[in-house]
């Protein structure tokens, strides 16, 4: 019996990447082996489905580890701080419909498992909009409120497994191949999935995408030494310094 085959990520940290190339090898190239499914930040619909696909993935949530029966997992992980800014930008712009919906109740975020910030509550409005009346500082320290759910969720995962590889967004940019064939030996994919996944990281890797396509805005890292104000850094650290240190990025 083969194992589960999960990944896990989070907003802004090459979801829409890992997705490109799992959905054309499993779903378009082979249909028949079980399929690629992408649960977002649905916890439940994941652990009722997530064993009938031959990949699953499931972003800004820890899993119950006992519940995965013998599984092969996969993580992304990137400095928080930097999630920070890409959010920051990428909602301000109003990148996905979810950003432009005028007053949004916690329902209609659940998807992303996102928090709606109090300034955002009591202003109405959408998220973009309302991040585009901020000063630059104060949206930031509003995306850090709609991400506190995320960091929680990444502060719960072990630090190490022997189940579990996981690999830094700083350390894929650059070198996608290296990445994704580690991925597939993780998961010990047949010769054919391989090959195939190969092609597919090479022709979706960032490299290719960056220049056209929106999804990418800036995928450098360390963004946040240029926008964090001592402001925006102390209310980090006085909830995530720790967090920080877990994943193992250098405090400043």
């Amino acid at each position: 019996m083969r194992p589960n085959l999960i990944h896990c990520s989070y907003h802004k940290c090459l979801t829409v990447y890992y997705r490109r190339v799992m959905d054309a090898v499993f779903n378009r190239c082979l249909p028949w082996s079980g399929g690629y499914q992408h649960y977002n930040s649905d916890l439940a619909a994941f652990e009722r489905s997530f064993a009938s696909h031959r990949v699953a993935s499931v972003n800004n949530r820890v899993l119950d580890l006992d519940r995965l029966g013998d599984f092969r997992l996969t993580r992304f992980v990137r400095d928080p701080r930097d999630l920070v800014v890409s959010g920051y930008f990428y909602h301000r712009r109003g990148a996905e419909p979810w950003c432009t919906m005028k007053d949004p109740a916690d329902k209609d975020w659940e998807f992303a498992n996102g928090r709606i910030p109090d300034g955002l509550r009591s202003a109405g409005g959408s998220f973009a909009a309302y991040l585009k009346s901020l000063t630059e500082e104060d949206g930031l320290l509003t995306e850090l409120e709609f991400r506190r759910p995320h960091f929680a969720s990444m502060a719960d995962w072990p630090v190490t497994h022997p189940a579990i590889r996981s690999f830094r967004y700083e350390e894929t940019i650059g070198r996608e191949l290296d990445v994704f064939r580690a991925i597939f030996d993780h998961y010990e994919l047949s010769k054919l999935e391989c090959r195939l996944g190969l092609f597919f990281a090479g022709r979706h890797s960032l490299a290719r995408k960056q220049a056209r396509d929106p999804h990418i805005r800036n995928p450098v890292s360390g963004q946040w030494r240029k926008h964090f104000t001592p402001r925006v850094n102390e209310a980090f650290n006085a909830e995530w310094a720790g967090l920080v240190a877990r994943l193992g990025y250098p405090p400043d």
